[in-house]
């Protein structure tokens, strides 16, 4: 279609012919939060052991199994779009999970940092100065929560269609937002890239007031709306997008 965003790297996945690129698979035990989740680990290029940056996929299963990203990742990183780095993808578990753990949930964000991190340091060593958080819809207000709470763990975040109305649907004015307006969150300057589709009202009209409260508070914010709803095949090239953009 004309100007239709370029998913060209996406072609030999939509095809079915997507070479089988093999993840680390752990299974991840958190005393903090009482359960147990898949994480699934994919690194890529050639740098150094601890010279790669790290990004957090939250809906990690939805990256490694449902729209396979490791390929497209890969891809990119060999054409020199994308720098060598560590992605970790972060099971749900299940849906009551997600609606939990993702909705702003500070004990899910200290376990990662206290209890996750330490172990994927050894199981796919990475630098630990420049972590990115990505997600989508409750993973994109997660991401962008994350980054704000704990400057000194994220330097960013990659929101895509990211549910800024929460708690209360049908205000675009949310909870996140309302902090950032009241200085109650007062971290220095991270980078955030979010994507929001035209059709869907009011997650749009919910990040373009994060957008307003982000940038009032200093930091640096890539805003794209695009043609698109609530929809994974937007999500995959928002994700791709928003990587380049951060690492520019």
């Amino acid at each position: 279609l004309p100007h239709a965003p370029d998913q060209q790297v996406w072609r030999a996945v939509d095809e079915g012919r997507a070479a089988d690129i093999p993840l680390q698979h752990y299974l991840w035990r958190s005393e903090r939060l009482g359960n147990q989740r898949q994480i699934w680990i994919s690194v890529t290029g050639d740098a150094s052991a601890g010279d790669r940056p790290l990004v957090l996929l939250l809906d990690g299963q939805f990256w490694a199994q449902n729209m396979p990203v490791a390929g497209p990742l890969q891809q990119l990183t060999e054409a020199g779009e994308l720098p060598p780095a560590v992605y970790v993808m972060i099971d749900i578990i299940d849906r009551e999970h997600r609606t939990r753990e993702l909705t702003c949930n500070p004990d899910f964000w200290l376990a990662i940092q206290h209890e996750l991190l330490p172990q994927v340091q050894r199981w796919a060593p990475f630098r630990a100065d420049s972590t990115l958080v990505a997600g989508q819809s409750f993973g994109g207000l997660s991401a962008a929560y994350a980054t704000l709470t704990w400057p000194e763990t994220f330097a960013g975040a990659i929101s895509l269609s990211g549910s800024f109305w929460w708690p209360a649907r049908g205000d675009p004015n949310g909870w996140l937002p309302q902090q950032l307006q009241q200085g109650l969150l007062q971290a220095p300057p991270r980078r955030f890239y979010l994507e929001a589709g035209r059709r869907e009202r009011l997650i749009l009209a919910a990040n373009q007031q994060l957008e307003r409260d982000l940038a009032a508070a200093g930091h640096q914010v890539s805003y794209h709306p695009v043609e698109g709803g609530h929809d994974a095949l937007c999500w995959r090239g928002g994700l791709l997008a928003g990587l380049k953009a951060m690492w520019q």
